[in-house]
């Protein structure tokens, strides 16, 4: 009788055993095919040597129905466990992409504000302004330092004035996960110095462009104090350009605390992020949502 109690005992050691190696070998591959996956939809073949929106589509008529349908498919697929499943996936613990809260908060990030270099005529800074005065939202503004050339001022600062804020996004469209720490800190400041013509009030966000990342960039955030932020609320809308289908799947995957990322809309390039903002707000606002600055959901917890 003990012989078999032990045999049982041993054997459920090993199937408990091997059913932990089995889920933290599909973890790996699950991770894996995320990262292989995202980077190629999000970031294209030459991620280290070209700007985002360089490779981007300008409007939708630069791509193909078939190519667009094929990427939401992917998209879709990829978040099926739930996009803070796979942000927490890809990215490491130290990196914030949404926070544990009851309250119906968000907080509404947008990127690369706020008009690029090769877009001289397309800032869409006062329209942004006011589509988020007419849904009584506010937004955190991650800058790249170079995108505030050709944007006024005057629009900057009526952006602040209303409740806004604007974070560093590094001075350029590009990853800077090769860069050496003495690279990364004479970029940052860059930036920083940029964003201080117009407020001496820059949060200690930090989101790294392309979403990428490294042991140098963390380092060097953490040594400084700033926080890595992310997000659990994106649709792809680089490369995706169907506002409706943007707005949809956000508010069909955010929840409590969630951080949700759209890039800033130009005219002729990326306008569509426009609509899929509109779509966006009003949708938060029917579910409930107060839509803030990432300061203040943060500040909330």
């Amino acid at each position: 009788m003990g012989f078999f109690i032990c045999y049982i005992l041993c054997n459920f050691s090993y199937w408990f055993n091997f059913k932990l190696v089995l889920i933290f070998l599909m973890k790996k591959i699950i991770t894996l095919l995320i990262l292989v996956f995202s980077s190629l939809i999000l970031f294209g073949n030459d991620i280290n040597r070209t700007m985002g929106r360089d490779t981007d589509p300008k409007s939708i008529s630069d791509i193909s129905r078939f190519k667009i349908f094929t990427k939401k498919a992917i998209w879709e697929a990829l978040s099926l466990p739930g996009m803070r499943f796979m942000a927490n996936m890809i990215f490491s613990d130290n990196i914030i992409s949404y926070l544990d809260i009851d309250d119906k908060i968000v907080a509404f990030t947008i990127d690369d504000g706020f008009c690029g270099k090769n877009n001289p005529n397309g800032d869409m800074t006062d329209e942004v302004v006011e589509l988020f005065k007419k849904y009584n939202s506010k937004a955190t503004f991650f800058t790249s330092g170079s995108h505030c050339d050709y944007t006024s001022y005057e629009s900057i600062k009526k952006l602040l004035d209303d409740g806004h804020e604007i974070a560093n996004h590094g001075m350029y469209d590009f990853p800077y996960n090769k860069h050496s720490e003495s690279e990364f800190k004479i970029d940052f400041d860059s930036t920083h110095n940029q964003l201080k013509k117009y407020t001496d009030n820059i949060p200690k966000w930090y989101r790294a462009p392309h979403a990428k990342t490294s042991k140098i960039i963390d380092e060097f955030l953490d040594k400084e104090g700033y926080l890595h932020i992310m997000c659990d609320g994106f649709a792809n809308d680089t490369s995706i350009p169907d506002p409706e289908w943007i707005s949809s799947f956000i508010l069909r995957k955010i929840n409590n605390g969630s951080i949700i990322l759209i890039h800033m809309p130009e005219k002729g390039f990326r306008e569509w992020n426009f609509k899929a903002m509109e779509l966006t707000l009003k949708g938060l606002k029917e579910q409930g949502y107060e839509v803030v600055t990432f300061s203040e959901l943060y500040n909330s917890i």
